[in-house]
C-alpha cells in the first residue's frame, strides 16, 4: 500500500492502527462466513480492509472522512467498496445479504454506533474496538461502579465477550486513552420487549443511590416490586430487569 500523509483529524477521534501484529490478531476474532458482508466502521488508511480484502467476501468501507474515502477507493483493493458517509448515517438495509462488522469505534460516538446497531437485524457479529472503560462497562455484572444501562441493555439482547485490551502505542496518533476488543453476537429469541426493558432500566438509575421502590414506583406493579423494593439499581442482575421488563403497570 503506497504512504499516505493525510494528517489524523480530532473532529473524528481518528487513531489510526500500525501494528501489523495487533491488526491480525484482531481479524482473527472475526469469523465471516462466505456468503456474509463484512462491513467496516472507519477504514482510515485501510491497515484493516487490506487485510480483509483478502478474506474473499465483499467489503464495504465507510468512512466519514473524504479525502481517506478517495484514498483508499483509489487502491483498488480487490472486494471492496469505499462509501463516504457516517456510520450513523450509514443505511444498513443497503447491505444484500447477512454481514458482520469490525471496526475503531471512534471515542465520541461509540455508545451511539452500538445502539444504532441493536436495532439492526441482519448483522451476526461485530468485532470492535472501544475505550476500555466503556467495553468493561457493556461487561460488567451487578454490584460493580460499571455496571448500568448499556450494561444491562446489551447482555439482553446480545452475547458480549472482552477478548483482549490495547495497547494505546499501536495507533498513531498515540491516543490517551486505552482500547478494549469485543466480539459481540445477538441472542436469539430472547422474548423482550426492547421498549419495556428500556424504560425500567432507564428509571431505574435515573436515581442511582435511591432504593427502586422509589425509582420504579407506579412503573411496576406493587406484588413484583415488592419483591426488589429495598433493593438499589446497580445490586440486580441482568435477569432480574428482564423479569421486572414483563411486570409493567398497564395504563
Amino acid at each position: 500500500m503506497k504512504k499516505l500523509k493525510i494528517p489524523a483529524r480530532k473532529k473524528w477521534g481518528q487513531n489510526f492502527l500500525i501494528d501489523p501484529n495487533i491488526i491480525k490478531k484482531i481479524i482473527s476474532v472475526l469469523n465471516p462466513k462466505l456468503n456474509n458482508y463484512i462491513l467496516e466502521i472507519g477504514p482510515g488508511k485501510g491497515a484493516l480492509t487490506n487485510e480483509l480484502s483478502k478474506f474473499g467476501n465483499h467489503v464495504i468501507g465507510v468512512e466519514i472522512d473524504p479525502m481517506l474515502s478517495n484514498y483508499l477507493t483509489e487502491l483498488k483493493l480487490p472486494n471492496v467498496k469505499i462509501v463516504n458517509e457516517s456510520i450513523l448515517d450509514f443505511d444498513c438495509k443497503s447491505i444484500p445479504n447477512e454481514y458482520v462488522v469490525i471496526g475503531n469505534l471512534p471515542y465520541n460516538i461509540s455508545t451511539p454506533i452500538l445502539f444504532k446497531f441493536m436495532n439492526e437485524t441482519y448483522w451476526k457479529q461485530l468485532v470492535v474496538m472501544l475505550q476500555k472503560e466503556v467495553a468493561e462497562r457493556i461487561v460488567s455484572s451487578e454490584n460493580n461502579k460499571k455496571y448500568g444501562r448499556t450494561s444491562i441493555m446489551m447482555q439482553s439482547f446480545f452475547d458480549v465477550e472482552l477478548k483482549f485490551h490495547i495497547p494505546n502505542t499501536v495507533f498513531r496518533p498515540v491516543p490517551e486513552i486505552k482500547s478494549s476488543l469485543l466480539s459481540i453476537t445477538p441472542k436469539k429469541n430472547t422474548n423482550l420487549n426492547y421498549e419495556n426493558l428500556k424504560l425500567v432500566v432507564e428509571k431505574a438509575f435515573r436515581h442511582r443511590r435511591k432504593k427502586l421502590t422509589h425509582n420504579l414506583k407506579n412503573i411496576i406493579e406493587e406484588t413484583k416490586l415488592n419483591e426488589v423494593k429495598d433493593s438499589r439499581a446497580e445490586q440486580l442482575s441482568v435477569m432480574q430487569y428482564q423479569e421486572l421488563s414483563h411486570f409493567l403497570i398497564k395504563k
